[in-house]
């Protein structure tokens, strides 16, 4: 299986470069600026909050395929990221595939705008409880279009509503979006490798 770039992880990244680079020629200091959207290492215990949400995503996740929407995974709907993952038979390059193309092309840019640039912004300006709901709530908005496929995924609309608050309360308190990283990553190739061994 071959990369797959996602031309929308550009369009997502975008909105942080463009103020990277503003605030550059303003002289703001790199420091500064790498804080304001989430691009440095923040607090270790963080990453171990992160695990934890990696475990508390992974099992609902695991019972909705095999319970709920087990067809979805069986037969993913064409358009659908699962869809190029059905019927490739489990092997190390499969999960590699799916590993790298859902970190790099899926959740960097997701993670990079709508808790980097656009989480923060809004927890800056409206405090956390409002910015992080409001925040979670959009990003939500793109992933409805898993309705299109069927109405019967809306569950996995839960999840993720869910799952963008807890990576924007990760974002917010470890000053990074590193870590909301990790679990964005690993629960989507979850997702696809399910898809693998299911179809």
């Amino acid at each position: 299986m071959a990369l797959q770039f996602n031309p929308i992880t550009i369009i997502f990244l975008l909105p942080s470069l463009i103020t990277l680079v503003v605030l550059r020629t303003r002289r703001r200091p790199w420091e500064k600026i790498l804080s304001l959207l989430g691009w440095q290492l923040g607090f270790p215990v963080y990453y171990l909050w992160a695990f934890l949400f990696l475990i508390l995503s992974a099992i609902p996740a695991v019972l909705l395929a095999l319970f709920v929407l087990p067809d979805f995974y069986r037969h993913p709907a064409p358009g659908v990221v699962q869809s190029s993952y059905a019927h490739l038979g489990l092997s190390f390059f499969s999960v590699l595939s799916a590993f790298v193309n859902e970190f790099f092309f899926n959740a960097l840019g997701e993670e990079v705008f709508f808790r980097g640039w656009l989480g923060g912004w809004l927890m800056r300006h409206l405090g956390f409880w409002v910015g992080n709901t409001l925040q979670a709530l959009i990003f939500l908005l793109p992933h409805t279009l898993l309705l299109l496929a069927s109405t019967s995924l809306w569950p996995l609309l839960a999840l993720q509503l869910l799952f963008g608050w807890l990576a924007g309360w990760l974002r917010y308190k470890s000053g990074s979006i590193l870590p909301g990283l990790f679990v964005h990553g690993l629960v989507n190739t979850l997702s696809d490798v399910l898809a693998i061994v299911m179809s």
